[in-house]
């Protein structure tokens, strides 16, 4: 898993390494195997919604729009759940927009062989 697609940002000025938007039933992965692997022995920082990251005074999409520009890319974890959930739909969205904008990097994880005719159009 440590290849060059998990490699640092040299960008400055940010700060966190990257957002990562998922679903509630792909929390133990993401806290488990991801997080561990990024933040932990690639040294990251992640930004992670309900982690507390954002102020939880914050609305979502507050949250949301306030802590993309904090971040130098984008994780996203696709999954059956992430599909077919509208909130993750307007999460990905937002947050594709905003980093293709930056020109920087949007890593997809795919965790369950989600059919390219499944995924979210926003994600293609």
């Amino acid at each position: 898993m440590a290849s060059s697609l998990f490699r640092k940002s040299t960008k400055e000025g940010l700060e966190y390494d990257a957002y990562v938007p998922y679903c509630g039933g792909d929390s133990k992965w993401v806290y488990g195997p991801l997080r561990l692997f990024l933040e932990e022995r690639r040294k990251y920082k992640l930004m992670l919604l309900d982690r507390g990251d954002a102020l939880a005074e914050e609305h979502r999409r507050f949250a949301l729009n306030n802590s993309t520009p904090k971040c130098k890319q984008i994780i996203l974890v696709i999954s059956k759940e992430f599909v077919n959930n509208g909130w993750a739909y307007y999460e990905a969205t937002v947050g594709i927009e905003h980093f293709l904008g930056l020109q920087a990097r949007i890593i997809v994880i795919n965790l369950e062989n989600i059919t390219k005719t499944e995924l979210p159009q926003c994600v293609l």
